[in-house]
Formats: C-alpha cells, sequence, structure tokens
C-alpha cells in the first residue's frame, strides 16, 4: 500500500503534478546534478535517464533518489506481463505513454540471457523524451513515434483551441499486434482522448490480443486521503479543475462500457490495493 505523509495533500495543492516541475530550468539543472552524485558509486545506476525525464513519468516523492525504483518497474512489470500469458518473448508489442522507456529497458538489457525476440513500438506526447528514446534503442526492433495529442497540463507552450486540434493517432498497421498497454496514461486523459487511445488500441491488436491499462477507479481508490476527485469533466473526475489531467478518475462501469463499445471483449477491472491505479484487461 502507498504511504502518504500528512503533508503530502497540501503540497500537492501548491505542486498539482511534480512531473511539470521537471520542465523548469532550475530543478531540470540541479535534480540531473543531485541525481547523478547519488548515481556515482553504483554502475548499474549511471546509464540511467536523465533525473528530470525519470520525474516527468512518475516518481511520486523520490525527486532526487528513485534510481533503483526505475529499474524495479520495469523489471516487476515484465515479470508479471509473462506470468500472466499477456505477451510472449516474441509478442510484437505497443506500448501508449513510454516516456523515457522505464518499461522498454527490460526488453533491451535484460539482466539474463537476452529474451525478447520481438518488436517494440513506444508512444508519447513528450517530444524530448522520444528523442531520448530514440537515440538510445535499437532501431532494429524498437520504434519510437511521437504522438499528436496535446495535454494542457503536460504539453508545453500555449495550444490552439481544442476544437481546431485533430486527433490522428495512427502508430500501426490494422490487426498487426499482439499486446497493447499503458501504465498510468490514463490517469493523465479526459473523456475524448481516452476513447481516441483505446479504439486504436483495438484497431492495432490481431484477434486475440490482449489490451492491458491503469487508470484511477472512483470505486477502489481512498478518497480522501492523497486524493479526492471532487471535481467532475463530463465523465471524468479530477482532483485539480485548474490542472485537469494532472490526475484523472473514472467510474468501473463507464471504462468497462466504453471498452466494450470499442469492439472488445473479457473487459475486466480490478483493484490493485490502496491508492494505486486498478487494472483493465480486455481482449479483442
Amino acid at each position: 500500500m502507498a504511504f502518504y505523509s500528512k503533508h503530502d495533500r497540501i503540497f500537492r495543492k501548491l505542486v498539482p503534478s511534480v512531473a511539470k516541475l521537471s520542465y523548469n530550468l532550475a530543478f531540470k539543472m540541479a535534480g540531473d546534478t543531485v541525481a547523478r552524485i547519488v548515481a556515482q558509486p553504483f554502475p548499474e545506476l549511471r546509464d540511467l535517464p536523465p533525473n528530470h525525464l525519470c520525474v516527468r513519468i512518475g516518481a511520486g516523492n523520490r525527486v532526487f533518489n528513485g534510481h533503483v525504483n526505475f529499474i524495479q518497474a520495469g523489471n516487476q512489470t515484465w515479470l508479471a506481463f509473462l506470468a500472466r500469458n499477456y505477451c510472449t518473448s516474441r509478442s510484437d508489442v505497443v506500448e501508449l505513454g513510454c516516456g523515457c522507456g522505464r518499461l522498454a529497458r527490460p526488453l533491451r538489457d535484460p539482466v539474463w540471457d537476452p529474451w525478447f525476440e520481438g518488436t517494440y513500438v513506444g508512444v508519447d506526447i513528450d517530444k524530448e523524451m522520444i528523442e531520448y528514446c530514440r537515440q538510445n534503442f535499437p532501431p532494429e526492433r524498437f520504434q519510437f513515434i511521437l504522438s499528436p495529442h496535446k495535454s494542457r497540463t503536460y504539453s508545453r507552450g500555449k495550444l490552439p483551441d481544442e476544437s481546431k486540434v485533430a486527433f490522428d493517432l495512427t502508430i500501426a498497421a490494422e490487426d498487426s499486434k499482439d499486446f497493447v498497454y499503458s501504465l498510468s496514461l490514463f490517469s493523465h486523459l479526459l473523456e475524448a482522448e481516452a476513447v481516441d487511445y483505446l479504439q486504436e488500441s483495438y484497431r492495432i491488436l490481431r484477434a486475440g490480443g490482449i489490451m492491458f491499462l491503469t487508470f484511477f477507479c472512483m470505486e477502489h481508490v481512498e478518497l480522501g486521503q492523497r486524493w479526492t476527485f471532487a471535481h467532475r469533466c463530463g465523465n471524468a473526475y479530477v482532483e485539480n479543475p485548474h490542472y485537469p489531467e494532472a490526475a484523472v478518475a473514472y467510474k468501473e462501469a463507464f471504462m468497462t462500457e466504453l471498452a466494450r463499445k470499442c469492439g472488445f471483449r473479457e473487459v475486466t477491472v480490478a483493484p490493485r490495493g490502496g491508492n494505486r491505479q486498478s487494472e483493465l484487461v480486455a481482449r479483442k
């Protein structure tokens, strides 16, 4: 179960999203420097992405010392995926919200003999993180695509009128992928974007393919501690109306029905305990 101090809610009111700090030049320089010093005695930690990119994808309150958590998250995620038979060593996989490659690294740098023989496509809206991944992963089996989707909370600069922003995410050929997954992407998507990503996931999956995603489920999250989700935005419940995409939650019935409307079958939602995000699994 996640632990939050009594001061966490006060801190989060002042800083709705720690990830937004990663765009601040002073924070970026200071954080990268401190993180490099912390990693210096440990060769395994020195080749991680710059600290500000690690913070941007989610570091909790470990803004300078999240190195080990970064590595463990990737290894534990793939052990779970393989144990549940969501994919195999030869699967063609897509990660929505790939960030700076935290979950792609175990496919490239396993601690045991190389095992991944499939292909990987990572998608993200952040140009800096996509460029980092393109420079640090072999292009033969790893492809990274910049999503055209824009976020009022996480995209830099002023966005045009939403009615004039077309969403056209063509990340792969139809019926071409075995497994599509996203961790903590839907916790930052408002309703229109959530629909787009679910429809695209269905389109690119082969028959029988699996989609796995995590999201804040209103019936499962412990409200009143770290989260309140007291504000409505359509079917979405948001923590901060000024930065709506900083934290988004949905009802279980809404997400289940949305997945089914996109064509998925065998849709299940399960809690993961405490303030952790719930998981939705569906099959095409």
